[in-house]
């Protein structure tokens, strides 16, 4: 399959799409669009352990849509916006064409 700028890629999106899929990745998704936070700071918003902050973190961060910064012993972690912008408008682009009634 050809790769260019306007290609939906269907392994990347599906990525995202998953990460997507938590409430709780989406609520920390929610908290980086405010500002960028630490670990200590995500956990401490949740009734979960660090490491399943963690976990959901890296699942966000393989698809890209948060990026880590190192600050003296902590992780930062930030909202990759543009990232999800691009995802949503290739797969709007591709999927959100006006259908015929029969597609809907």
């Amino acid at each position: 399959m050809k790769k260019s700028s306007e290609t939906f890629d269907s392994e990347k999106s599906a990525a995202v799409f998953n990460a997507l899929s938590d409430p709780t990745r989406l609520r920390i998704l929610l908290m980086l669009d405010i500002k960028p936070r630490s670990v200590n700071e995500i956990v401490d918003f949740f009734t979960l352990t660090q490491p399943t902050i963690s976990r959901h973190l890296r699942v966000l961060s393989k698809a890209g849509l948060v990026a880590k910064q190192k600050q003296g012993q902590k992780r930062v972690y930030s909202l990759s916006k543009s990232v999800l912008k691009e995802h949503m408008a290739g797969f709007l682009a591709k999927f959100g064409k006006s259908a015929s009634p029969r597609e809907r």
